[in-house]
């Protein structure tokens, strides 16, 4: 089973990195819930995906650096490359799996930097409307 769990949290990463939004739904539990150093938690697939939908214009991929894996529960570091002038942010996340999907998550990440990456989005969402 940990080498199947290992495989899903795997393909997640990479589907959120990659922009890969319909995949991304495909490896979330209808039920899912992302919450952990985020400022609004995230309840159900669509706004679990919408979470990664927002971040879009800055994220350029993850780069896994391990994930380790414990029955239905794992855990992956990673780095959240932006091309923002910030580049990476060293990224956790902490997943419980549930027939076969992501269920839970909870993100921590290097917020010394994070205002920087959250202020490079609106920039780039203000100049969008504009």
């Amino acid at each position: 089973m940990s080498d199947s769990v290992r495989e899903l949290v795997l393909d997640y990463v990479s589907a959120a990195g990659g922009r890969n939004l319909d995949r991304l739904a495909e490896v979330v539990h209808p039920d899912a819930t992302f919450g952990g150093t985020i400022e609004a938690e995230a309840r159900g697939r669509e706004a679990f995906v919408q979470g990664f939908r927002n971040l879009g214009p800055i994220i350029e991929r993850n780069d896994v650096r391990e994930v380790v894996v414990e029955g239905t529960h794992a855990a992956v570091l990673y780095d959240f490359v932006t091309d923002t002038p910030v580049g990476p942010v060293l990224s956790a996340e902490f997943l419980t799996i549930e027939d076969g999907l992501i269920k839970s998550s909870v993100l921590l990440f290097d917020h010394r930097r994070w205002p920087e990456v959250v202020k490079a989005l609106q920039d780039r969402r203000a100049a969008a409307t504009d």
